[in-house]
């Protein structure tokens, strides 16, 4: 039995709990491929996953993060082969949330055999990403969705501000003895720098650089994207490293 799934969480009614309110968001954008999500995760120390998604079980613990890696990398391998990822997998699993305390979150029954998970301090946030190209001002949007989108791993996200639910005072999550999860995010921040670049579109020839980023593991693969290959869009790939 893994060790998440030991943990028990504390169950709300939800009325006890006021809705969680943070603001002042910092957000990265970031396809890697499976093997640089498993380093990732180890990095940060292997942090909860928690599926906010939708119901759950009711019990139901911790997503294991193996499984989390395995079916992240069965998304990275559908990409690989120039095909399309399961909209449900992507939903589901990519609608998480990452932290080191997991009573940073709780759960509330719904029904007679569900629950939700709910936050109540800061705690990375992650969302689907996709991002979309307009040929009218030859720019790269981030979080579009649609059906010419393109899918580009996850988005990132951590509160800079944040207001604490028992004194109900708006405060910086700034005290990492406090919230264990704002130096988490200081450490995927310092990952992604290391081992991701901003990426190097090609659009008629012209090079245009996004900040969303690209794992180094990715370029060997990447032109193989089939939302790319629709768009008509490709990668540079880097004569050496990376850069920023």
């Amino acid at each position: 039995m893994s060790a998440e799934s030991n943990v028990q969480l504390r169950v709300s009614s939800g009325n006890q709990d006021p809705p969680y309110q943070a603001g002042k968001w910092l957000s990265l954008q970031a396809l890697i491929d499976g093997q640089e999500m498993a380093a990732l995760l180890n990095t940060l120390g292997n942090p909860y996953i928690f599926l906010v998604s939708g119901a759950q079980p009711r019990g139901s613990s911790a997503y294991p993060r193996q499984k989390f890696i395995e079916e992240y990398g069965a998304y990275i391998e559908t990409l690989k082969r120039g095909q399309l990822p399961s909209d449900a997998l992507v939903r589901t699993l990519f609608a998480a949330v990452w932290t080191l305390s997991p009573d940073h979150v709780y759960a509330v029954h719904v029904g007679e055999d569900k629950q939700l998970i709910r936050i109540c301090k800061p705690v990375i946030q992650l969302q689907p990403h996709s991002m979309d190209y307009s040929p009218y001002d030859q720019k790269f949007r981030s979080m579009m969705f649609g059906q010419e989108s393109i899918s580009w791993g996850i988005q990132f996200s951590y509160p800079q501000m944040f207001q604490d639910p028992a004194t109900h005072e708006v405060v910086k999550p700034n005290d990492v003895a406090k919230f264990p999860n704002t130096g988490l995010f200081q450490t995927l921040q310092r990952w992604m720098r290391n081992n991701s670049s901003a990426t190097p579109f090609l659009v008629d020839e012209k090079k245009i650089n996004v900040p969303m980023r690209l794992g180094k593991n990715c370029f060997a693969w990447i032109n193989n994207h089939p939302q790319l290959v629709n768009k008509g869009l490709k990668v540079a790939l880097p004569n050496s490293g990376s850069g920023e």
